[in-house]
């Protein structure tokens, strides 16, 4: 990452100071022959008029000729400022082929033109003679207008005003001697505030050429030598900026130091000498890399602050050149105190720029830069935040197309990178692109800041490509270094982070391609970042840390051995050279840990001449894992490499680093994210939390396998549940701390689901958003930090243990199925029992449970139960796969575990409870089904034993057994036609049959049009039971953004009412949910431990009973479901929705029973689920 920032202070031209006034406007061009078209022009010759001020071509108009005439003509304007003295027209013939030829030309006199038109608006024109013998005879007219300085001159880059080259001699025409060094320097000067506005370079070259003359003619003893010398310092910084030539450096030094030496003190214009000598020894370190010149460039502009006294408004340029100096010190040697400095000094200029100045953005540029400098070294994410809402602000202020806006737009790009490498939030990385791509378009060919632009925006498109796995990304990335690294010359001081990054993107393409040629690319590009970097260098470590991972891959790639000794050897180098507590530390330690033990896999089996490697890749993922530094994902890495090795060599630290994975999980998910951005963190772990609980199982820790299993799923459930947990203890002995948790608690889970309207956050940007959830996440981790401070509180909020967990057994056992590659197991919590009950599933395995799910998932396909709809198109096959399917289930799991519990056969119309707590694929196979029905006897099925429901952790179980039920009216929902998608005449019939149960209840309906998400919001808060009857679509991308499918409104013109505001609404009365939708309890397969489907939400909504199907029900099922379900919970004068799990079952038998013959009758009766109490 090129995250360079120079001292440019803008124009520091300080001897002479120009306004531009009026503007002379001439238009209305025309040039006539005053004879019949003459023999030496050609019918296609091309006739134009062109501007001159000293020789400098200012703009061109080309003329139109007039058919069948000898007349040409244009509108096309040509203006300049009034403080212009003279300046030339010139008509010329131009000729394919040919050589331009001047066919008559005039000096015109500014102060003649205002004197004559200033009152007026008319025509000039003028006859010319021929200037050859040859040459006809013209005139040239126009019309003259003179603008006053309130209307702007036109923004037309071919007609840029010019500033007057004259020194204050009488008279618009005073007459230049090329021998005056005076006007020389003022000349230059003129020229130089060009350039710096425009930043073309031919004004550059014409402010050297005088300026260097100026200084040969005037003596050292001349006191206005010194700022010569000092305008001639800033003019060859500037060309060295644009054209990266070494010797303009040099030049830029020389003069800055004569310009230094010969002033004498108290000058009122001694800060600028200072202030263009520091940037230029500030640009000296940038290219070469030498602490000196940091140093010397530091001590200028320190001088520079010293030599401005109060109310020179030099002072607020040498304060902003000091501050950038500062903060380059800062980022070479990291002394707080100098970033500290840069602060105060960035802040204090540009409270003195006023407003519209340059000086102003700048300012607040290198305070943003600042800022992020210190997040960088201190971690804080509030100065991350500050940065960036600096650095907006700068950009906001600087005018499109200012020579200086590209660095402000690098600078931001950086900012925004890093917000989403700390955040994961996709959107700050597509601005970064976006603002790293202006940059880009805007930064000057042969400028040195180039590579590092293209550097970062490199770094941004790889990050993209990690993100969403796109190989466009990837090879952008790729083209964007490579051109940055061919920019950057030797002894660039950020060429060995180019090249590093370099090495590193091949070595990601080759994963992709499988192409040998970008190893060996990544190897040479990382050998030459190591090679530019001396030992004692504070960036080497992290250069040999990426070799030594290119060097291992490309082992693995081919098997050469030297790679893999070349790997542990630059691994070595890389942990000497970084200090203990480095946040880059763990993740050297991580790369050679894995060079160790590839060496150490490759002498298996163990013997004692591989043993050593074992121990110290043990050693090394140990350390990395147990850092207090660097960040969580690269210590879970080395804590699941620790973990792993010790299992496989049988070490004996395995169950240790086991319990650390666990532990680290939620950190890596922190809460200061948005949900969907945990959970794609988790995506990616989901295995890690199973391995862990089967090898405690190997060892009979049936215990802590439970507890590992509870602390590793559903993280972000838990989260949100700690969030919503009572604080009633705490209240007692520490109200303020508790009354403050509660407050913060309520505005971070309002915040976790970005982009809900809630009075809290309407008002805000989705930036804003963002930063208020992340300030939020920061105060409650450090509030829950504080009570775990306090005594008999060291487990607030703690993950539960055994001693806790098996209350959630109280109404039946809960079973826990384990299902890993190794092996899978049925731990189960039984009432009365203080310790798990552990059933080895001998016969079952993670690769049946894979077959099962897909040849289960192939059948629903075919019978296309995608949709609720009331004529779904069913296969013929799907029952013959149901049979195998269930069969299996039922004796490889379901058999084992009621035989292992003693459960017989039951008529019972209560039959005994008993729920199932599921991972990984047999998360999505419906074990409550499971059973043997090619037979009818008795006890060969699970719903002959018990009725099943279904939790997705133990927690939500004994947070529902705590609260009581009270029965506070039901809403009912009916959408039989939502626009756009298939009919439902039979949600119409669900309500009736409730109609028909309910007598004189509470109820409310919402039919059709009625039921729009408000609507639908409002009806749940004022009653704690809700039937919806509609549509509803998981979204497996996005498993927040799954919804019911409801009728539109103005709020909601889509009608959709997602998980993510019922989730953020909040429902503390909530008690009963009926879901009789589609898919209401599918979840993602790539989240199968986190439960995220509408089912589970509705849970974490704070309903105790919900009833939900695992995919799309017919719509005729759906009103005797329902009925027979009603029927039993409106049976006694109150309702109660703890028989919601025997009504179904008894509901679900009934229909099986109804549709047994039928060649679709598992598709239809199996879906309907019970989940909670």
């Amino acid at each position: 990452m090129s995250d360079s920032k120079d001292a440019d202070p803008g124009p520091a031209t300080e001897r002479t100071t120009h306004t531009i006034n009026s503007t002379i406007r001439l238009t209305g061009f025309t040039i006539n022959l005053r004879a019949h078209l003459h023999p030496n022009l050609r019918p296609d010759d091309a006739i134009f008029v062109k501007c001159t001020v000293n020789g400098t071509v200012m703009q061109e108009s080309t003329m139109n000729k007039e058919a069948e005439s000898t007349c040409w003509r244009s509108e096309e304007i040509i203006q300049m400022c009034t403080e212009i003295p003279s300046f030339t027209l010139s008509i010329l013939n131009r000729r394919s082929g040919h050589d331009d030829k001047i066919l008559a030309h005039v000096e015109l006199e500014t102060a003649s033109l205002i004197s004559e038109f200033a009152t007026r608006n008319r025509r000039w024109s003028q006859v010319f003679g021929n200037l050859d013998n040859d040459d006809p005879v013209v005139e040239l007219a126009f019309r003259v207008v003179i603008v006053p300085s309130s209307n702007p001159p036109s923004a037309n880059g071919d007609s840029l005003p010019i500033l007057p080259i004259t020194n204050g001699q009488s008279g618009p025409r005073a007459p230049l001697n090329g021998l005056n060094p005076a006007l020389l320097h003022d000349r230059g000067a003129q020229f130089m505030v060009l350039f710096e506005q425009y930043g073309h370079e031919q004004f550059l070259q014409h402010a050297i050429s005088a300026l260097v003359r100026s200084a040969s003619l005037t003596s050292d003893r001349d006191p206005d030598k010194p700022p010569l010398l000092s305008d001639l310092c800033l003019a060859f910084l500037r060309r060295f900026e644009l054209l990266s030539d070494c010797n303009d450096l040099e030049r830029a030094i020389k003069s800055g130091q004569d310009a230094v030496a010969l002033a004498v003190d108290d000058r009122p214009d001694q800060p600028s000498f200072f202030i263009n000598l520091s940037n230029s020894y500030l640009r000296r370190f940038e290219f070469l890399g030498d602490q000196g010149n940091l140093d010397s460039a530091v001590s200028a502009a320190e001088l520079a602050v010293l030599f401005s006294a109060e109310g020179n408004p030099r002072k607020r340029k040498s304060l902003y050149t000091l501050a950038c100096c500062l903060n380059r010190r800062f980022q070479r040697l990291g002394n707080v105190d100098d970033i500290k400095l840069a602060i105060e000094a960035g802040r204090l200029a540009s409270s003195l720029a006023a407003e519209g100045e340059q000086l102003k953005p700048m300012a607040l540029d290198i305070v943003a830069f600042s800022f992020y400098q210190r997040f960088k070294r201190l971690g804080q994410s509030d100065d991350l935040e500050q940065s960036i809402s600096e650095e907006k602000n700068a950009v906001a202020s600087m005018p499109e197309g200012f020579p200086q806006r590209f660095r402000m737009l690098n600078s931001l790009n950086i900012c925004l990178r890093e917000r989403f490498e700390l955040f994961d939030d996709p959107a700050d990385l597509d601005e970064a692109i976006l603002k790293g791509t202006h940059a880009v378009n805007a930064v000057p060919s042969r400028c040195p800041d180039k590579p590092g632009i293209l550097s970062n925006v490199g770094v941004c498109f790889f990050k993209r490509f990690t993100l969403r796995g796109e190989l466009k990304d990837l090879n952008e990335a790729i083209s964007l270094m490579q051109n940055a690294v061919s920019d950057a010359p030797d002894g660039h001081v950020f060429r060995p982070t180019m090249l590093n990054n370099l090495g590193i993107y091949f070595r990601h393409r080759f994963s992709k391609t499988n192409d040998a040629n970008d190893l060996d690319e990544a190897v040479s590009a990382g050998q030459r970042a190591v090679a530019c970097l001396p030992d004692g260098h504070s960036e080497k470590s992290s250069r040999l840390n990426s070799l030594v991972a290119s060097l291992r891959e490309r082992f693995k790639a081919r098997g050469g051995f030297d790679d893999l000794e070349e790997s542990i050897s630059c691994g070595k180098k890389a942990i000497a050279l970084i200090p203990d507590g480095h946040p880059e530390k763990p993740e050297i330690l991580l790369h050679l840990g894995v060079s160790v033990a590839s060496r150490f896999d490759r002498r298996l089996p163990l013997n004692p001449q591989s043993l050593p490697d074992a121990v110290e890749a043990v050693s090394l993922f140990k350390s990395a894992a147990l850092s207090s530094t660097g960040p969580p994902s690269a210590r879970l890495d080395a804590a699941i490499q620790w973990a792993e090795l010790c299992r496989d060599i049988d070490f004996p630290s395995a169950l240790e680093a086991y319990q650390f994975v666990v532990e680290l999980l939620p950190r890596v998910a922190w809460t200061g994210k948005s949900i969907d951005a945990r959970h794609r963190e988790l995506a990616h772990f989901g295995h890690i939390v199973k391995e862990a609980a089967a090898y405690a199982l190997e060892l009979g820790e049936a215990n802590t396998a439970l507890e590992w299993l509870e602390m590793g799923r559903a993280i972000v459930w838990g989260q949100l549940h700690n969030l919503r947990s009572p604080v009633d203890s705490l209240s007692d002995a520490h109200p303020k701390l508790a009354e403050e948790l509660s407050q913060v608690a309520v505005a971070l889970e309002k915040a976790s689901s970005r982009g809900v309207n809630t009075e809290h956050f309407k008002e805000l940007s989705l930036e804003d958003i963002a930063k208020e959830h992340r300030r939020l996440a920061t105060r409650w981790d450090s509030l829950v930090e504080t009570v775990r401070e306090l005594p008999g509180f060291e487990d607030f909020l703690q993950p539960k243990r055994l001693v806790t967990l098996k209350n959630a057994a109280k109404l039946g056992p809960v079973v826990v199925l384990n299902t890993y590659l190794v092996r899978c197991d049925a731990l189960i919590l039984v009432p009365g029992l203080d310790d798990v009950v552990h059933i080895p599933l001998k016969d079952f395995s993670y690769k049946k449970a894979e077959i099962l799910h897909k040849r289960l998932n192939k059948s629903l396909s075919d019978s296309g139960v995608r949709s609720r709809a009331s004529r779904p198109a069913y296969g013929s096959s799907d029952k013959d796969v149901f049979v195998i399917v269930l069969k299996e289930l039922w004796s490889c799991i379901v058999k084992p575990v009621l035989d292992n519990l003693a459960f017989s056969p039951s008529d019972d119309a209560n039959p005994p409870r008993l729920w199932w707590c599921t991972t990984g694929p047999l998360a999505f196979l419906p074990v409550h089904a499971a059973g043997q029905y090619s037979t009818n006897e008795p006890g060969t099925k699970l719903s002959d034993y018990v009725v099943s429901s279904y939790t997705p952790t133990l927690t939500a179980l004994l947070d529902k057994l705590q609260k009581t039920r009270t029965f506070k009216g039901l809403l009912a929902i009916s959408q039989p036609n939502t626009p756009g998608l298939s009919n439902l005449p039979g949600t119409k019939g669900e309500l009736q049959k409730i109609e028909e149960r309910a007598n004189e209840l509470h109820v409310e309906y919402l039919r059709g049009e009625e039921a729009t998400p408000d609507t639908v919001l409002n009806g749940m808060s004022s009653c704690n039971w809700v039937h919806m009857a509609c549509h509803a679509t998981q979204e497996k991308a996005k498993p927040l953004d799954s919804t019911f499918r409801l009728h539109y409104s103005l709020e909601h013109p889509d009608g959709h009412l997602p998980l993510s505001q019922v989730i953020a609404k909040s429902f503390p009365d909530a008690d009963f949910a009926y879901l009789s939708a589609c898919q209401t309890a599918t979840g993602d397969e790539s989240l199968s431990e986190e439960s995220v489907h509408l089912a589970a939400g509705m849970l974490m909504a704070g309903y105790q009973s919900v009833l939900a199907t695992l995919w799309s029900i017919r719509d005729a099922d759906a009103p005797l479901i329902a009925d027979a379900v009603y029927f039993r919970l409106f049976e006694d004068r109150e309702p109660d929705s703890g028989k919601a799990a025997v009504a179904l079952h008894h509901a679900v038998q009934s229909l099986r029973k109804r549709v047994e013959k039928e060649p679709d009758s598992f598709v239809r009766w199996v879906p309907f689920i019970h989940v909670g109490v």
